[in-house]
């Protein structure tokens, strides 16, 4: 595929992490893509959720200036004595306040880029690629969520000698997922939660697609990965039933994901609430549950 073809192709990023080392082996590019058909209540990244732009205030970075005020067209801000809010509603996210704002309390997540665009910035770290063995990494949000540029990413890269990878809960139509499937060299699978009702309630969506999907991908290079949400997924009874799942499906790969407690500040950036009050797995808890894995005889790790 042609670099003039791929600029064809344009996505909605909300970052690119370079030098990234969790996200598959070695070095990566790692391409966050907006958009996300789950609303998963412990959700890392809130500000992938939603297709589009947002703007975010980080207010412990707010001086308090009112600059903000003065330059959005739209009345978005109120700046008083110990508060900054927002009328979310009326925001444009053209980026007036953003730039207008001394502290940098103010960022827009969300911006378009093409698949060359990608592709080029990759092709310019293919020394530390080489020398680490990494690659690309395309996550999200979900990049189901926008299939053509993911691919248009992928297929790039690939030409050009890049590892490739995907992060990808699996809720879509397997078609969407096969193709891109077939231009991923590791696909790193997020299985939450076995139970239907319990999926349903606490991510918004059934999980009949995704467990679909898992068994379809066997024989290709998966990794499972299992976010440990205390008292939700991190379960003897929920792990068993990855497990079983699992080997029933011929996968053989998980990473165990401990708890993240700072996930909660990302919802104050968009004035949303964090419905949980949990903390990170004990050393000896996070044990216990890596033995589930590999008395099943997986290979399993920490992520």
């Amino acid at each position: 595929m042609s670099h003039g073809i791929l600029g064809d192709v344009r996505g909605t990023l909300f970052d690119m992490d370079t030098f990234a080392i969790h996200d598959g082996p070695g070095i990566r590019l790692t391409v966050y893509l907006k958009g996300c058909p789950l609303t998963c209540a412990w959700c890392h990244s809130p500000e992938s959720q939603s297709p589009a732009a947002q703007l975010v205030l980080v207010r412990d970075r707010c001086v308090g200036c009112g600059a903000c005020v003065a330059a959005c067209p739209q009345g978005v801000h109120r700046v008083t004595p110990g508060a900054h809010t927002l009328e979310r509603s009326r925001c444009r996210t053209c980026g007036a306040c953003v730039a207008a704002c001394p502290g940098g309390a103010l960022t827009i997540k969300g911006y378009e880029a093409t698949a060359a665009e990608v592709v080029a910035r990759a092709v310019r770290m293919k020394p530390f690629f080489a020398h680490s063995g990494g690659g690309v990494t395309l996550t999200g949000g979900e990049v189901t969520m926008q299939p053509a540029f993911a691919h248009a990413v992928l297929a790039g890269c690939r030409a050009e000698g890049i590892h490739t990878a995907i992060e990808t809960c699996g809720a879509c139509a397997w078609p969407t997922l096969e193709r891109l499937a077939d231009v991923a060299d590791l696909i790193l699978y997020d299985i939450k939660l076995v139970d239907e009702a319990a999926h349903r309630r606490w991510t918004g969506r059934s999980n009949r697609r995704i467990l679909e999907n898992a068994t379809r991908l066997a024989g290709r290079n998966v990794q499972v990965r299992v976010p440990l949400i205390p008292g939700i997924t991190d379960t003897e009874e929920n792990l068993g039933a990855i497990v079983a799942l699992m080997r029933s499906a011929g996968l053989r790969s998980v990473a165990l994901l401990p708890y993240n407690e700072a996930s909660a500040a990302k919802y104050e950036w968009l004035d949303r609430p964090y419905a949980l009050t949990a903390a990170r797995q004990t050393p000896a808890q996070l044990e216990a549950l890596l033995a589930i894995a590999r008395r099943a005889g997986l290979d399993a790790e920490l992520g």
